[in-house]
């Protein structure tokens, strides 16, 4: 065999070796699925539909449920399942709130689509320090007049923010924590009429108080000499991480 002839050949082995080892280390190339618009949009859809069970906030249950599912190639939510168990309410309101999930970007592996498992954490945390405060429209309040009233009283006033009140997601990025003063009017009927914050804190916090005032029921209407009246009603709502 002549020289080139031993080049070409010893050439061609190279390239094979060069394949067959390309071959052999080659990276498998996986895009997880995504939640349409992403992380933060996952986060702002739980916020918006996690409703803290009753019972549980009663009982001051707290804590992380970790769901798990199959997003499936068409990106449909499949076989929803509990990997890490709080509290049976809870556990049942994080399946809830997963199963309403719009459909994923489906994942990915190597150009192709299939179906992937994901596990997403779902917190459950209960507000403190909301004591309500009274004040009527007058300086002077007569000894015969009786405040407006939550129905079930304070301790469900407290119970129903603990329950509504939604930590934003901004806020919380921000570090930023306080305690926004609501006001607003509860009138003859006990309807919650005209809000405004008293005591501003930061946008974000802001909105949300005015957001959970806006979703109070009705109270029992406040009363003096024997006849409902109008009174202003002043609410803190504390927002702490």
């Amino acid at each position: 065999m002549n020289i080139t002839k031993k080049l070409m050949t010893l050439l061609l082995a190279m390239l094979a070796c060069m394949s067959a080892s390309a071959q052999d280390t080659m990276i498998d190339e996986t895009c997880p699925p995504q939640f349409p618009g992403g992380d933060a949009a996952l986060i702002s859809f739980l916020n918006e539909n996690i409703m803290y069970p009753p019972t549980a906030a009663q009982d001051k249950v707290e804590g992380k449920v970790i769901v798990q599912f199959m997003v499936k190639k068409t990106g449909k939510i499949d076989k929803v399942k509990v990997l890490r168990s709080v509290h049976k309410d809870l556990d049942e309101e994080a399946v809830r709130v997963i199963k309403m999930m719009p459909d994923f970007i489906p994942a990915k592996q190597n150009g192709e689509v299939v179906d992937m498992l994901y596990t997403v954490p779902v917190s459950f945390k209960l507000f403190d320090e909301m004591k309500p405060l009274i004040v009527s429209e007058g300086s002077d309040v007569p000894d015969d007049f009786q405040p407006p009233m939550f129905p079930g009283g304070e301790e469900a006033l407290m119970l129903f923010l603990k329950v509504n009140v939604k930590y934003p997601q901004s806020a919380a990025k921000r570090n930023v924590q306080g305690r926004v003063v609501m006001q607003f009017v509860v009138d003859k009927t006990g309807k919650v009429g005209e809000i405004k914050v008293a005591k501003s804190v930061d946008k974000a916090l802001d909105a949300e108080a005015t957001r959970v005032c806006k979703q109070l029921p009705d109270f029992y209407p406040a009363m003096e000499n024997g006849e409902p009246v109008s009174v202003w009603f002043t609410l803190p709502i504390t927002f702490k991480l």
